[in-house]
């Protein structure tokens, strides 16, 4: 149960200091593929990058949160500050030697982020896709429903074995 917590935290920040999943960083300049361009074997291609990015996030999770507690915080404190720090409108009391421990950690993560950004891209190219023709799938998968439960039955597949 404190694993699942902390994970959670973890994520959390993720999406704060930016997500290392590509998926989610389409660019405004990708279009999206159609449906009836996407075939078979590029939803299997998408679902196993998908699926692989997903076991790294939980593996850069778990990096991220043991940096912070090297730098001296627990995960909650270290989201309430964070949370604090990117709200002008939010005020927390907090020690120097606290607000000293959150820049330091913050300092760490954005120095993990770019590999973290590495081993996705690797992922995703190793898959057999582009990362643009990935972010032409997500943003086609997002927009269809039809697309999307053929992705959900292949994820299903796999995970059966």
């Amino acid at each position: 149960m404190l694993t699942v917590k902390r994970l959670k935290i973890a994520l959390i920040f993720v999406a704060i200091l930016g997500s290392v999943n590509m998926f989610a960083q389409a660019q405004p300049s990708v279009t999206p593929a159609k449906a009836e361009n996407v075939s078979d074997a590029e939803l299997q291609q998408f679902a196993d990058a998908y699926m692989a990015m997903q076991k790294e996030n939980q593996q850069a999770q778990q990096v991220m949160a043991k940096t912070i507690e090297e730098e001296g915080l627990e995960l909650d404190r270290f989201n309430e500050l964070h949370k604090a720090s990117m709200d002008p409108n939010t005020e927390i009391e907090a020690s120097e030697e606290e607000i000293a421990m959150h820049k330091a950690a913050i300092a760490k993560l954005e120095k993990l982020q770019p590999e973290f950004e590495a081993k996705m891209k690797t992922i995703i190219e190793d898959s057999g896709l582009s990362l643009d023709r990935y972010q032409a799938l997500g943003a086609a998968i997002q927009a269809d429903q039809a697309l999307q439960q053929k992705l959900q039955g292949i994820m299903m597949k796999n995970v059966q074995g």
